[in-house]
């Protein structure tokens, strides 16, 4: 894909995602190509967040302790591995329960519309904060439309990827899954600290 044909993509995705999810299903990508997407795209984006952290100034006090013991702070690489693990199960989650509420789409278009998403996504949250450093309250502002945007779009990119024909189940499939995906990243995490408790413990 080039950049004559990124850019309208992005821009109908951002006015109609509806017409951004047909537009990118139409292309039938290969399944190993939105992988590889999704997965630079999730480690790009850990990998600003980092450097944000790590660049702004520690609050004091509880905040500032927290922040310093997140892994988005401690340890970056284990943050960026977790946002990776996160885009994967959503693809997956999003995936069984639309088909297990009566969705028809299959992995690669549920995986075609998260990718388009997460990259859209991933530009409009960068030029908010670039905004926000010349004008700080504008930031404030345009992450709280972006939310508000995003679920919209992604009612409406899920609804054409299992051919709903109704947003509002879509929207159910959204919260579900979000919840899974939670639920599922807790445990994997509790696995790996009681693996790595372990180990450092017999050490």
């Amino acid at each position: 894909m080039t950049e004559t044909a990124l850019k309208p993509l992005f821009l109908t995705t951002v006015r109609n995602p509806r017409a951004g999810a047909g537009r990118v299903l139409g292309m039938n990508l290969p399944p190993q190509a939105l992988w590889i997407a999704l997965s630079l795209i999730s480690v790009v984006t850990s990998g600003v967040v980092a450097a944000l952290v790590q660049a702004a100034p520690i609050p004091e006090g509880e905040i500032g302790v927290l922040i310093t013991a997140s892994p988005v702070y401690s340890s970056p690489l284990i943050f960026a591995l977790m946002q990776w693990g996160r885009a994967v199960l959503s693809v997956f989650m999003l995936y069984w329960v639309g088909r297990g509420l009566g969705g028809r789409g299959g992995i690669p278009e549920v995986l075609a519309v998260v990718t388009l998403l997460q990259a859209v996504s991933f530009i409009l949250v960068a030029g908010c904060v670039l905004l926000g450093l010349v004008i700080p309250f504008v930031s404030s502002l345009g992450l709280l439309v972006f939310i508000v945007w995003w679920m919209w779009a992604v009612s409406n990119m899920l609804d054409v990827a299992h051919g709903f024909d109704s947003p509002l189940k879509a929207f159910g499939v959204m919260v579900i899954a979000i919840f899974g995906v939670v639920v599922g990243l807790s445990i994997i995490m509790g696995v790996i600290g009681g693996l790595f408790a372990a180990t450092t413990g017999a050490v």
